[in-house]
C-alpha cells in the first residue's frame, strides 16, 4: 500500500494548485468569470473528455446502457454537483478558508464506507475525524479587529458540496470494486455525468458570452484549460488506480491534503502577485489558517 498512497497525495498537490489559480487568475482579476460562466466550462468540457476516453477505451452499448454504467454516471453527477457548490464558495470567499471546511468529505466517507462497504473506523480515526472538524471551525472564522464567522452562503455551500462529495467517491469505489470497466471507462463515465450535472444547466447565452471576453486573454485562456482540465482529469485519474488497491477512506484521507497545499500556494501568491485580492494574509489570519492546516494534517495522518 506504500507506493500507492502517493497517488492520492499528488492528486492532492495538483488540485491545490487547480483551486488557487481558479481562484486567484479565473475568478478574480480582469474579465474574471462568475461561478455560473466557470461551471460551463468546467461542466461543458466534460463531454469533449467523455468522447476522447471512450475513444480510447471504447463500450459496446449493451455495456454503456447498464445499469453498472448508470451508476458511475450517477456518481459523476453527483461530483457536479460538488462542483457547482465549491466553485459558488470560491467565488465569495478566500480560497485558504474554503478548502479546510470543504474537507468535511473525509469525516462522511469513513462513516459511510463503515456501513456500506464494511471498512473499518478505528479509535485513531475517530480522532482524526474530530481534528477535522476542528480544522474547518477555525477556517470558519476570521479577525478583523475581533473574531467573526466567514460568509454563511460559503459555509453552508461546501457543507452540501462535501457532503455530495463523499456520496460520489463512495459510489465511484464500489463500482471499481466491481471490476467492470477499465479506468478509462469509468473516468469516461463520470466525465459524461459531470457533463449532464454541471455543464447542460449552464449553457446558455450570457456565460458564453462571458466565456468569450475570458478567452481574448490567451494567457487566462491556456491557464484555465490547463488548470481546469488537464490537471483535474489527471488527478482523477490517480484517484481512480489507488482505488482498485486502497479503501476508500484512505485515499480520500489523504487526497484531504489539499488544504494544507492551499494555504501555502494561496499565501504565497499573495506575496509575488502584489495586488489586491480577497485573501488574509495578516498575522493573526495567517496564524488561525496554520492552525486550521495543522489540525486538518494531523486528523489526515489519523484517517490514513
Amino acid at each position: 500500500m506504500e507506493l500507492w498512497i502517493l497517488l492520492p497525495l499528488i492528486s492532492a498537490l495538483l488540485m491545490a494548485s487547480v483551486n488557487v489559480v481558479d481562484k486567484f487568475f479565473v475568478l478574480e482579476g480582469e474579465d474574471n468569470l462568475d461561478f455560473k460562466s466557470f461551471c460551463l466550462y468546467s461542466g461543458g468540457m466534460q463531454i469533449i473528455i467523455f468522447l476522447l476516453l471512450f475513444l480510447l477505451s471504447p463500450l459496446t452499448l449493451n455495456k454503456l446502457i447498464s445499469f453498472d454504467s448508470a451508476i458511475i454516471i450517477l456518481s459523476g453527477i453527483f461530483f457536479g454537483l460538488s462542483l457547482i457548490f465549491l466553485v459558488k464558495a470560491m467565488d465569495i470567499e478566500e480560497i485558504s478558508r474554503v478548502e479546510p471546511i470543504y474537507l468535511i468529505h473525509t469525516i462522511l466517507v469513513p462513516f459511510i464506507g463503515l456501513f456500506y462497504l464494511n471498512e473499518n473506523l478505528s479509535f485513531d480515526k475517530y480522532i482524526g475525524i474530530i481534528l477535522i472538524f476542528f480544522s474547518s471551525i477555525f477556517a470558519s472564522i476570521r479577525w478583523d479587529k475581533n473574531i467573526k464567522a466567514i460568509d454563511k452562503t460559503a459555509i453552508s455551500s461546501l457543507i452540501i458540496g462535501g457532503i455530495f462529495f463523499a456520496i460520489a467517491s463512495i459510489i465511484i469505489k464500489e463500482s471499481i470494486d466491481k471490476n467492470l470497466f477499465t479506468d478509462p471507462q469509468i473516468l469516461s463515465l463520470r466525465a459524461l455525468g459531470l457533463f449532464f450535472a454541471a455543464g447542460i444547466p449552464f449553457m446558455n447565452k450570457k456565460n458564453f458570452i462571458n466565456l468569450s471576453t475570458f478567452f481574448l486573454h490567451k494567457k487566462r485562456g491556456a491557464a484555465l484549460f490547463i488548470f481546469e482540465t488537464i490537471f483535474p482529469l489527471l488527478s482523477m485519474y490517480l484517484i481512480v488506480v489507488s482505488l482498485n488497491y486502497i479503501e476508500v477512506s484512505i485515499v480520500n484521507s489523504f487526497n484531504g491534503a489539499r488544504p494544507i497545499f492551499t494555504i501555502l500556494f494561496s499565501i504565497f501568491l499573495v506575496y509575488i502577485l502584489q495586488r489586491n485580492t480577497q485573501e488574509k494574509v495578516d498575522p493573526v489570519n495567517i496564524f488561525i489558517k496554520f492552525i486550521s492546516g495543522i489540525l486538518a494534517l494531523l486528523g489526515i495522518i489519523l484517517l490514513a
